[in-house]
């Protein structure tokens, strides 16, 4: 088998409890967004990847490049605010693509790539600060993790490479990326948790702050992977080293 095929096929064949419940712990209430991106070829992408609140599936996204579908599982927003949200998906993914593109026509990047984010909050026991995270994976290896106490993005091993060291530094250098995620996970997410998991309804409501949480979501994550896709790109096989 073509090592190229093997990150694609264990995407496909995965089971979506699995991607669903990667580095959670056990019994914790929370919310996990996870999202892959196979890059075979610049005009060959697959997404998949799904969110879970308290450990039921409520979003869920795959598909190959344009033709990705978002599915809301559980009815956390009215039909028309998801189908704002939902527009607002398919315009990052577009976006995220068109990024890969003009730098892959700038850098000439070699392909196949993979990368990996997983994010989210979880609600520990009484009178516990909440576990927050948000950790990047590139073709199987952690690559960065951000780092809540000091609003850091970190190297995910010991001896971080060029990319990465050049990633972290446009991550650490603004606001959006740095303490607005951090806002987003401490407060925006833990809120979010509180809202839709009290007394056990997952149904939650369906105006306002969950909507508002799910869009700042998608823009905080926008912003974030497009920077670190950014910092990928330009340094992964181009002309020049970072």
């Amino acid at each position: 088998m073509s090592p190229t095929l093997l990150p694609l096929l264990l995407l496909l064949f995965l089971p979506h409890r699995a991607l669903c419940s990667q580095e959670t712990s056990e019994g914790l209430q929370g919310l996990h967004m996870l999202h892959f991106s196979y890059f075979r070829n610049p005009n060959h992408v697959w997404y998949q990847g799904n969110a879970s609140l308290g450990g039921h599936l409520t979003h869920k996204l795959e598909g190959l490049g344009t033709n990705a579908t978002f599915l809301q599982l559980q009815p956390l927003q009215d039909p028309e605010s998801w189908a704002f949200t939902e527009k607002l998906l398919q315009q990052y993914l577009k976006r995220f693509h068109g990024l890969v593109m003009l730098v892959h026509r700038e850098r000439h990047v070699a392909f196949p790539l993979t990368i990996r984010c997983y994010a989210g909050c979880e609600l520990l026991p009484e009178d516990s600060k909440a576990r927050v995270f948000f950790n990047v994976a590139v073709n199987g290896s952690s690559f960065m993790i951000f780092q809540p106490e000091t609003a850091l993005w970190v190297a995910g091993s010991a001896n971080p490479s060029q990319v990465a060291t050049y990633t972290m530094k446009q991550l650490n250098t603004y606001n959006q990326t740095r303490y607005e995620l951090r806002e987003f996970l401490e407060d925006t997410c833990v809120q979010y948790v509180h809202k839709h998991l009290a007394g056990g309804n997952l149904k939650g409501s369906q105006t306002g702050r969950s909507y508002t949480s799910l869009v700042l979501g998608v823009l905080v994550g926008s912003f974030i992977i497009a920077g670190v896709a950014m910092g990928i790109f330009l340094c992964t096989g181009g002309r020049r080293r970072c």
